[in-house]
């Protein structure tokens, strides 16, 4: 009889155990789908040598998620859409009918070459299918963070590893993007579009810092500035991690906590510099003259010997007459297959990036920048249904990161030329909104059925 119950026993360990194995699996295997998914639709290898085959691909495949997949799991699941899924639907329409057509009627450009030239709107489609996901609860919580956490990793890993073990001058002819040259030298380039993962990671761990005060989150979260400051001057996006930091810090500490923090950030930032003049001082030296240079230009018009700084100021020059033309609607997105480009149309290489909400004014104009700029209403109400004793590193990162991207939009206009990677993080926060809501209201559905028999049995007890 005690063996029988013992045999019985393992079973039931035997039985708990494997279901633990194949729980863990079917974890690993949707979190690497994630990543994967993530990593292709931030377009983070998207100048990488022969990615853009790979890239066309993927393409294709969210056009058929979007055309085939997304309407039958609509279908099955009632037809049940939430405003923001709406919005983002009519934002495809917009991305890419909007600049094909002010194109057209600016420049002569066929429709068909501007609306080629925006297939990366049917990226959006991926902010649209997460978010129906988590709401749905296919996907958890700890699978995005997860997934999140393992692409900012992967990522460092991997431009550590290039900035080691190759030579960025024999990768400049793929464009500046991918390698350039930068103050007489040739350096990888890292920035928002194929570096998002990073900054994702400096954030991630700067606020799990903050919240638990560990000093290991603040270590790696310097490996992430390191890897993305390193060969880049970055002057924009510094500004705007500085301010989206010192917003959570103001938030999260008294005035007086507050002010000594910035203290302590002070004296380890004004020690790395020290210590940074004694490695390399020409290095130092380079990256103030590039922030001087960048004032310079901002506020005096002038040129400058940095060659970025005098670039945006052409580009700025050659942009104001069509945006004084048509501050509306824009003028449209010029593709590099008709006319020879922006170089034949304009006169100059011209990307609309480079010179932020300027460029976002020159390709949309002032309605569509307000139709762009609706994305963030959707942020701030999702943050403020989320409970405020709900304290998850992934909502306060996702946050982060939607604010960071918001500032920095102002010299770069990310949430416009790349709006599926300010959509994702919001999808990120509608998502979790929606779970934490429902949850609470569960919870106390439970409360309230209980209560009715608590005061029953205490009436009997009292009669």
């Amino acid at each position: 009889m005690q063996g029988e119950r013992l045999l019985s026993t393992q079973n039931q360990s035997d039985g708990a155990r494997s279901v633990h194995v194949h729980l863990s699996a079917r974890s690993f295997a949707l979190r690497t789908l994630i990543a994967i998914t993530l990593l292709m639709t931030f377009r983070t290898f998207q100048l990488f040598p022969y990615m853009e085959y790979v890239e066309e691909f993927w393409f294709v495949l969210c056009f058929f998620a979007l055309a085939a997949m997304y309407p039958v799991w609509k279908i099955a699941t009632g037809l049940r859409f939430l405003t923001f899924e709406l919005f983002m639907i009519g934002l495809i329409l917009v991305d890419v009918m909007l600049p094909a057509w002010t194109a057209s009627r600016e420049f002569g450009q066929p429709l068909v070459y501007g609306m080629l030239a925006q297939r990366g709107a049917v990226l959006i489609v991926v902010p649209i299918l997460l978010v129906s996901a988590m709401r749905s609860r296919r996907v958890s919580v700890r699978d995005v963070e997860s997934a999140l956490v393992a692409c900012a990793w992967g990522t460092c890993l991997l431009f550590v590893a290039m900035m080691l073990f190759l030579n960025p001058a024999d990768f400049t002819s793929y464009g500046v993007g991918f390698a350039r040259y930068a103050n007489g030298r040739a350096v990888f380039t890292v920035s928002l579009l194929n570096g998002a993962f990073l900054l994702f990671g400096i954030l991630y761990y700067t606020l799990k810092g903050l919240r638990g005060r560990r000093v290991k989150y603040y270590i790696a979260a310097m490996i992430f500035f390191v890897v993305v400051f390193s060969e880049t001057n970055g002057r924009g996006a510094i500004i705007s991690l500085t301010i989206t930091i010192l917003y959570f810090l103001y938030r999260w500490r008294s005035f007086k906590q507050f002010l000594m923090t910035i203290v302590k950030f002070a004296g380890v930032g004004a020690l790395s510099l020290v210590l940074l003049y004694i490695v390399s001082p020409t290095f130092l030296s380079t990256r103030i003259a590039g922030f001087a240079d960048a004032f310079v230009v901002a506020f005096t018009g002038s040129e400058v010997q940095d060659t970025s700084a005098t670039g945006k100021l052409f580009e700025t020059m050659a942009a104001l007459p069509y945006i004084q033309d048509h501050p509306l609607l824009g003028n449209g997105v010029i593709s590099r297959q008709w006319g020879g480009g922006t170089t034949a149309v304009l006169g100059i290489t011209f990307y609309a990036g480079d010179i932020g909400i300027l460029g976002m004014l020159f390709t949309v104009g002032l309605i569509g920048l307000l139709i762009f700029s609706f994305q963030f209403r959707f942020a701030v109400r999702a943050t403020r249904m989320l409970p405020a004793s709900t304290h998850r590193p992934l909502s306060d990162a996702a946050t982060a990161f939607v604010l960071f991207c918001a500032l920095d939009s102002l010299m770069t206009g990310i949430f416009v030329s790349d709006p599926w990677i300010t959509l994702t993080f919001i999808a990120i926060l509608v998502g979790l909104s929606y779970m934490e809501t429902t949850s609470h209201q569960e919870s106390a559905e439970s409360v309230l059925l209980i209560h009715p028999i608590n005061r029953s049995t205490s009436a009997q007890a009292t009669g």
